[in-house]
C-alpha cells in the first residue's frame, strides 16, 4: 500500500465502521422507544435515523473524494467533502425540528412513558459506544486532512451527548414520576441538535467559498519567513484554500530586477518543496514572481497581514502594458 492511498483505506474503513455502528445505534435506539414510550428517547432514535442517512452519503463522498484530478475536475474532488458536511448539517438541523414538533405534541397530550430502567441501560450503552466511535472518527478526520470524517465524527459526538442528556433527563423522570419532564428534555436536546446542524452548514458554506483560513495562512506565511533568502525581497497577494488532501497556494514573490530565468526557477523549485514538505505532497503551489520594487523593504518581517496585501501599481513594471478592460486611466492620460 502506497502512502497515498494508505489515508484513503483508512478513511473508507472509519466510514463504513461508522454506518455499520449507526445502524447498530438506530435498532438499539427505536427499541428503546417501543419499550418505553418516551419522547425523549424517541428525539434520540430519530437523530439515529439521520446519522445513518447522512453517514451513507459520507462514504460515497469519501470514495468519490480519493478520485485524482482529471481533464473534467482539474481541481479534484476534494470538494465534495465540503457538500457532505453541509448536506449532514442539513439533516441534522431536520432531526431537530422533527425532535421539537414531537416533544411539543407530547407536552401538548402527554405521555405516560414506562419501563425507563431498560430504556435507560439501552441509551447508557449507545451512548458509551458513539463517544468512542466519535472521538475516534475526528482524530483520524484531522490526521488525514478529511472533513468528510471529521463532520461525521461531529455528528456522531452530538449524538452521544444527546444520548447522555436524555437519560439523565428520563431518568430524572423516573424518578420524579413528572411526566411532563420527558417532552421538556426532548426539547432541550432538539434545540441542541438543531445548532449542531447550522454549524456543519456554516463550516460547509466557508469551504465552498473558499474562505481565507489565518491558520493555514500563518503557517504558510511562518514557513517561508523561517527559510527566507537574501534574494527574496517582498512576499504579497498570498491566498490559499484546501479541498480534502489538496492544498492550493499562491503568492507574489519579489526578487532582485538582475536575477536569471535560472535563478527564478531554483528559487521556484525551494518554494515548492518547503511548502509541501510542510502541507503534503499533494499541495499545489504557483508563484507570480515580481521585479524589487523602491516600496518594498527587504529587511521588513512578513507577516498574515503583509504577506495578504495587495501593492499599489509600480509605474515602472506596468509602463507599457495596456490598461485592463474596465480600469481607470491615469490622470496624466485623461489631461
Amino acid at each position: 500500500m502506497t502512502s497515498a492511498t494508505a489515508p484513503q483505506t483508512a478513511r473508507r474503513r472509519a466510514a463504513l465502521l461508522s454506518l455499520a455502528v449507526g445502524f447498530l445505534m438506530l435498532f438499539g435506539k427505536w427499541t428503546a422507544f417501543v419499550i418505553t414510550g418516551s419522547y425523549a428517547i424517541l428525539s434520540d432514535a430519530l437523530e439515529s435515523v439521520v446519522h445513518v442517512v447522512a453517514t451513507a452519503f459520507a462514504l460515497a463522498s469519501i470514495i468519490i473524494a480519493a478520485r485524482p484530478a482529471d481533464l473534467k475536475y482539474p481541481y479534484g474532488y476534494g470538494k465534495i467533502g465540503y457538500f457532505s458536511a453541509g448536506f449532514e448539517g442539513g439533516l441534522i438541523a431536520l432531526a431537530g425540528l422533527a425532535i421539537l414538533y414531537e416533544a411539543a405534541v407530547a407536552l401538548i397530550r402527554g405521555s405516560e412513558p414506562s419501563r425507563l430502567d431498560l430504556g435507560m441501560l439501552l441509551i447508557a450503552a449507545a451512548a458509551l459506544i458513539n463517544l468512542v466511535l466519535g472521538l475516534y472518527l475526528i482524530r483520524l478526520g484531522k490526521r488525514t486532512s478529511s472533513l468528510i470524517l471529521v463532520a461525521d465524527g461531529q455528528h456522531v459526538l452530538a449524538d452521544s451527548w444527546t444520548s447522555f442528556g436524555v437519560l439523565v433527563g428520563v431518568a430524572l423522570v423516573w424518578a420524579t414520576r413528572l411526566a411532563w419532564l420527558d417532552g421538556l428534555v426532548a426539547i432541550g436536546f432538539g434545540l441542541n441538535i438543531l445548532w449542531t446542524g447550522w454549524t456543519l452548514v456554516r463550516e460547509s458554506f466557508s469551504g465552498l467559498m473558499d474562505r481565507a483560513d489565518p491558520a493555514l495562512l500563518g503557517r504558510i506565511v511562518g514557513a517561508i519567513q523561517a527559510a527566507r533568502e537574501p534574494g527574496w525581497i517582498d512576499l504579497h497577494q498570498l491566498r490559499a484554500w484546501q479541498a480534502g488532501d489538496r492544498v492550493f497556494v499562491d503568492f507574489h514573490l519579489a526578487v532582485p530586477r538582475a536575477w536569471t530565468v535560472a535563478q527564478v526557477h531554483d528559487a521556484n523549485d525551494r518554494l515548492h518543496d518547503l511548502l509541501r514538505g510542510l502541507l503534503g505532497d499533494e499541495t499545489e503551489l504557483i508563484v507570480h514572481f515580481d521585479p524589487d520594487r523602491p516600496d518594498f523593504d527587504a529587511a521588513r518581517p512578513w507577516t498574515v497581514e503583509t504577506a495578504t496585501r495587495i501593492p499599489g501599481p509600480d509605474t515602472d513594471h506596468d509602463r507599457g502594458r495596456p490598461a485592463p478592460l474596465g480600469a481607470a486611466r491615469p490622470a496624466a492620460v485623461l489631461e
